[in-house]
């Protein structure tokens, strides 16, 4: 009963907790409704990178719009990834947490009311950054300095990595506001803005070889990261609601239409699939070093996902408005689509240290439907718009995207008849594939 009592007083009582440190080696932690809340905007943000994206793309501006996308998408996910990083290590739900975590949140969706602004600056030959999207980001990144000001004081055995990680946080903030008012030439500024972000990813890195880990937790890791990835397929889904949508309201329910609709979904569940054939929390759980690489895979990862999406709606722009061919379709759900599948062998190469070359026909026999998707939205009115009122235009357009989504339906068959086998035999193969006896993570 006393347990219980103080597991009750845990959960209504939130005045201020000791910040020492997580069990790195809990077993069967889970997210808490904080966590999810927190993703909540997360959604919102994705949302916008990706319909930006797709407009951009329907005007023509490619580049820039590729551009602005991928600093969208790593400013979000960086922010992301860094705060799950803290939160596994000392989330204690006390609340100077949970308000840290609420000003976290008003920075998402401020960076996120800068999205259009970045875009729009890329197409003319600007810097994406601006003012907003750095306040933005600057509030999402300053309650992680003091909660790792905290940490230093409140946990003694892990201060030298508590307080490099707020002077590279620091340092990084005074840099994205310089950027952004200091006038200076569009290449100067990029690049300024990429040293930044290697900085940021690279500081971490260099930190924890020197001090040593803070006490995260890889099995909630894990899950944390799979939460948001199931978060961002949700952009598939939306935008096959949207493209359907549309081509209802245009031409009404047809054969098409029902092809459609269950192609972005089978879209959609395939990549769940996919995601989900890598075993990382069994293998993390084991080999809580291998989480770095681990984790800047996924923030690529999270932006293919996404302009999946962004290609459903491109879709919808085309056919609401005639100026995206078929094959800009084809190419904006085909490429999202297959670096994605790579991705996913990537991370699954970075977890188990192993490149296994077995793989490739089977990834080949998938990139197959994706360039046949392709084929036929170039061989479909080469350099005109999708039109549904031409003959046979609803027809390809289904094709296409069908196509598409049987190249997600061969990875996950594929998978499941003999992929499983090369991941048993790469962690079996692995010398170090057996359970950690140290109190912490250590680096291989």
């Amino acid at each position: 009963m006393a347990d219980f009592d103080d597991q009750l007083q845990l959960e209504l009582r939130h005045r201020m907790r000791p910040m020492r440190g997580r069990d790195p080696h809990e077993r069967g932690r889970t997210t808490t409704p904080l966590e999810l809340l927190y993703d909540l905007t997360y959604v919102v943000a994705f949302a916008a990178a990706s319909d930006q994206l797709a407009e951009q793309l329907a005007h023509g501006d490619v580049w820039p719009a590729l551009g602005a996308y991928a600093f969208a998408v790593w400013a979000v996910s960086w922010a992301w990834l860094n705060f799950t990083w803290f939160a596994s290590a000392y989330g204690n739900d006390d609340v100077l947490f949970r308000l840290a975590t609420i000003v976290q949140m008003i920075g998402v969706i401020v960076l996120t009311y800068g999205l259009p602004v970045s875009f729009e600056r890329a197409a003319h030959g600007e810097s994406p950054n601006n003012l907003l999207m750095v306040f933005g980001y600057i509030i999402m990144r300053v309650p992680q300095i003091l909660l790792w000001l905290r940490a230093s004081r409140e946990d003694p055995e892990h201060r030298r990595n508590a307080i490099s990680y707020v002077v590279i946080i620091s340092i990084a903030q005074v840099g994205w506001f310089l950027t952004a008012i200091i006038p200076l030439p569009t290449a100067v500024i990029v690049t300024a803005l990429v040293v930044l972000a290697l900085f940021e990813m690279i500081a971490p890195v260099a930190a924890t070889r020197l001090y040593g880990f803070s006490p995260w937790n890889a099995g909630h890791l894990a899950e944390r990261f799979a939460l948001l990835t199931i978060i961002t397929i949700g952009e598939v889904i939306a935008g096959t609601t949207s493209a359907v949508g549309t081509l209802i309201a245009t031409a009404g329910w047809s054969p098409e239409a029902v092809l459609i609709a269950s192609s972005g979904l089978v879209m959609a569940a395939a990549v769940w699939w996919t995601y989900f054939l890598v075993p990382s929390r069994l293998v993390l759980e084991r080999r809580p070093e291998r989480a770095f690489g681990w984790r800047y895979a996924h923030v690529a990862l999270f932006g293919s996902i996404a302009a999946i999406g962004a290609g459903l709606h491109l879709t919808t722009i085309a056919m609401e408005s005639g100026s995206v061919s078929l094959l800009g379709v084809a190419l904006a759900l085909a490429v999202p689509l297959a670096l994605t599948i790579v991705l996913i062998f990537l991370t699954w190469s970075v977890l188990l240290h192993s490149f296994d070359l077995t793989h490739l026909p089977l990834l080949l026999v998938t990139l197959a439907p994706l360039a046949a998707a392709v084929v036929v939205g170039a061989l479909s009115h080469p350099g005109e718009g999708i039109d549904l009122d031409r003959p046979g235009e609803l027809t390809a357009l289904s094709v296409v995207i069908g196509l598409v989504a049987l190249g997600a339906v061969v990875e996950v068959v594929g998978h499941e008849l003999v992929g499983y086998h090369h991941t048993l035999r790469a962690w079996r193969n692995d010398p170090s594939g057996r359970p950690v006896s140290s109190a912490e993570p250590r680096p291989s």
